[in-house]
């Protein structure tokens, strides 16, 4: 699956999902796109997944205009999500475009 972390999402994220091609947004200099700019660069650069830490993006977007499915972690914090790794995997897994997909961690669980 081709992964695209958001600009507010833990780099190191990528390393732990090595089972998937994962890029950054700052890594593809799209660190300046916010929401449905993103949502629209990477279905246009044949992602199948964002996953971002934004917790209002689906609220703010008609998802099912994206050819992309999102992915949000509840928590930004590395420590949080290191902890979590079989949860996102999970969610990753079976995540559902055009819904908000979310993935509960740390005190909002």
């Amino acid at each position: 699956m081709k992964i695209l972390l958001d600009h507010n999402t833990p780099h190191q994220l990528r390393r732990v999902l090595s089972e998937h091609e994962v890029h950054t947004a700052a890594y593809l200099g799209w660190s300046e796109l916010e929401n449905g700019d993103l949502l629209e660069a990477a279905a246009s650069h044949g992602y199948d997944m964002i996953v971002t830490c934004d917790q209002s993006i689906h609220h703010e977007q008609n998802l099912g205009r994206y050819d992309v499915t999102l992915l949000t972690i509840t928590s930004g914090n590395w420590n949080v999500i290191r902890q979590n790794i079989g949860p996102i995997r999970d969610a990753i897994e079976t995540a559902v475009r055009g819904e908000a997909n979310p993935v509960y961690l740390g005190p909002q669980a």
